[in-house]
């Protein structure tokens, strides 16, 4: 997030930690249906749980919205491993193994380009501050198109 605001690039976090509450919900909702660029990243840090269920359903809202004839990109990152040392042995052991569930359904299943599961968070700011750029350089030709 650092890199964004460096670059000036707008986003939305909805991480808000131990301080999220359901009135946080229609705000979310709003940034899924209607961002052009989604970042997904679950990292070791967390369990997950919530966010690897919420992957399926932003990938078939990615794909409804491009059906739609809205431009939309998830790029989704999930760590190997649970390290979130706030919880159990047993809860890391599940999270890693649902990390690995969500991850083969997603690179046997999905087969999208405007759908990427990446490796690492640096390839995922790479990749976004990519898509950005190019993003930003077709609105600014087309802008140009309209009054020139």
């Amino acid at each position: 997030m650092e890199k964004y605001d460096e670059l000036g690039i707008k986003y939305f976090n909805p991480d808000a930690g131990d301080n999220w509450h359901p009135g946080m919900i229609e705000e979310e909702n709003h940034y899924l249906n209607n961002a052009g660029i989604i970042l997904f990243p679950i990292l070791g840090e967390s369990l997950g749980s919530g966010s690897l269920g919420e992957i399926g359903f932003s990938v078939q809202n990615v794909l409804r919205n491009i059906q739609n004839g809205r431009q939309q990109m998830l790029i989704i990152l999930i760590d190997d491993e649970c390290t979130d040392e706030r919880k159990t042995e047993e809860e890391r052991k599940r999270s890693t193994k649902d990390r690995a569930l969500v991850k083969s359904k997603l690179q046997a299943q999905v087969s999208c380009p405007v759908i990427t599961l990446v490796n690492t968070l640096d390839e995922l700011m790479v990749m976004s501050i990519d898509l950005y750029d190019f993003l930003a350089q077709g609105c600014a030709v087309e802008e140009q198109g309209k009054t020139g």
